[in-house]
C-alpha cells in the first residue's frame, strides 16, 4: 500500500508538520494520530487556551503536540519583518501593519514557519480561507527551473496505483504548461520510488480527432520529449489506451504503453482531472490521496474542505515524506520557454 511506505519512510525520523487550522478537531485529531503512530512532530496554530480546550473535548492530551498562537508568538514580529522584506523584495507595494495583518492569518505564520526552518512542511485548506496557494506562491515560493506550481493526487486501488495531475491548480493549461505538469509529476513520483510512465490524454488518439485542444496535447508532448528525450510518456492518447496494453495495441500501436500501461495521467484541463478524480475515488472506491502541490521549495500541501481527520493525517504524512526524500530524476530535464523553439 502507497501510504504504508511513505509511513514507514518518515516513522521516527521527526519531521515538523504545520497544521495551520489547529482550532479545528480534525486538525487535533490528525496532529494526535501522527504523534501516537511518531510518523511526525506535529505542529498545531491557533489560540492555545481554545485549542487545549477543545483536545480535551475530544478526550486528546496535547503533550507532545507544539502549539503556536499566530498572535502572540514570541517570533511574531520576526515573522513580519521576513513577509515584509519577502514582498518589498518582489517589489510589491506594501506597509508593515498590512504584512502585521498577513502574518496573523494561521496559514501565512504556518508558511513563514516553514520559510525560516521552524517546520518541515504544512497542511493547510480545511477552510476556504486557509487555503494555501498564496502563502505558498508568497512565501516559500518556486523551485528552480519552475515557472508555476501544480497539483498532484495518488489514486489507490487494490490491483494498481495511479497519478493524476493537474487536479487542483491551473484551471486551462497552455501545452507548455501542461509540459511543465508532467516534469514535476514524473520527479514527484520517481521520488517516491516508482517509474513514471506519462500520458498526455485527450478524447482524441493518435489523430482520431481534430482541433486546438488536440493540438494543444500534442505540443505538449513534442516540448517533454524535447526536454527529457529519457521519458517515458505518449500522447495525444484516450484513457483506456494508456491504461491497458490491449488497447493500446488496438488504438495506438507503436506506443510506448503497449507492453505496460501508464501511471501517470496529465490530464488537458482543470475540469477533466478534477472530475475524474473525484469519480475515481466516490464511484470507483478508489483512496484519493491529495492533492500535493509540486514545483515548490518546500512542501506546502493543501486538502479538501471536507476531508476527514485520516484524509488531513495522510496529507501530513506525505508533507513528510516529502520533506524527506531526495529527488531522483529530471534535474537534467528544464522545459524551455516556447518562444525558444
Amino acid at each position: 500500500m502507497f501510504l504504508d511506505s511513505m509511513k514507514a519512510e518518515v516513522r521516527g525520523k521527526g519531521m515538523r508538520v504545520v497544521f495551520a487550522e489547529g482550532n479545528e478537531e480534525r486538525a487535533i485529531k490528525a496532529a494526535a494520530m501522527l504523534r501516537d503512530e511518531d510518523l511526525a512532530k506535529p505542529i498545531l496554530i491557533g489560540k492555545t487556551d481554545e485549542i487545549e480546550k477543545l483536545a480535551k473535548k475530544s478526550g486528546i492530551e496535547t503533550k507532545g503536540i507544539d502549539i503556536h498562537d499566530h498572535k502572540e508568538d514570541k517570533d511574531l514580529e520576526k515573522y513580519v519583518d521576513t513577509y515584509y522584506d519577502l514582498r518589498i523584495k518582489k517589489k510589491k507595494e506594501i506597509t508593515r501593519d498590512q504584512a502585521k495583518e498577513k502574518v496573523k492569518q494561521p496559514h501565512y505564520f504556518g508558511a513563514l514557519m516553514v520559510h525560516l526552518d521552524k517546520a518541515d512542511g504544512m497542511v493547510s485548506g480545511l477552510n476556504s480561507e486557509t487555503k494555501p496557494f498564496l502563502p505558498a506562491f508568497e512565501i516559500i515560493g518556486l523551485k528552480e527551473g519552475f515557472k508555476r506550481a501544480s497539483s498532484l493526487f495518488v489514486l489507490e486501488w487494490p490491483e494498481r496505483l495511479l497519478f493524476f495531475a493537474d487536479c487542483s491548480v491551473n484551471i486551462d493549461p497552455d501545452a507548455q504548461t501542461l509540459s511543465e505538469i508532467a516534469h514535476a509529476t514524473a520527479q514527484t513520483v520517481a521520488s517516491f520510488k516508482f517509474e513514471p510512465r506519462v500520458a498526455f490524454l485527450s478524447f482524441s488518439t493518435r489523430d482520431s480527432a481534430r482541433g486546438e485542444t488536440v493540438d494543444k496535447v500534442k505540443e505538449a508532448l513534442r516540448l517533454t520529449k524535447e526536454a527529457c528525450p529519457q521519458m517515458i510518456v505518449d500522447g495525444e492518447i484516450q484513457f483506456d489506451a494508456a491504461l491497458l496494453p490491449e488497447i493500446a495495441h488496438r488504438k495506438a500501436p507503436g506506443s510506448v504503453f503497449e507492453d505496460k500501461g501508464a501511471n501517470v495521467f496529465i490530464f488537458p484541463d482543470l475540469n477533466s482531472g478534477n472530475i475524474a478524480y473525484k469519480i475515481s475515488e466516490r464511484l470507483g472506491r478508489a483512496t484519493a490521496t491529495g492533492p500535493i502541490l509540486q514545483g515548490l521549495r518546500k512542501p506546502i500541501n493543501d486538502v479538501s474542505r471536507g476531508c476527514s481527520f485520516e484524509d488531513l493525517a495522510n496529507a501530513g504524512i506525505l508533507t513528510a515524506a516529502l520533506a524527506l526524500i531526495k529527488e531522483e530524476i529530471g534535474h537534467e530535464c528544464q522545459v524551455s520557454d516556447e518562444d525558444n523553439h
